[in-house]
């Protein structure tokens, strides 16, 4: 892909967050978070 110099950190950003909120979606499923506050402790035993 070409991208100008000046453009390529924006494009990584928008690159990785998608990736992450891919990535987020199913254990978000899992966890239940349909309005509960996923606590820390949630997260670490997800993760």
């Amino acid at each position: 892909m070409g991208c100008a110099e000046e453009h390529k950190i924006t494009l990584g950003t928008y690159v990785l967050r998608e990736e992450a909120n891919q990535w987020w979606k199913n254990p978000k499923l899992r966890l239940g978070a349909g309005g509960i506050v996923i606590t820390w402790e949630m997260f670490r035993a997800e993760f």
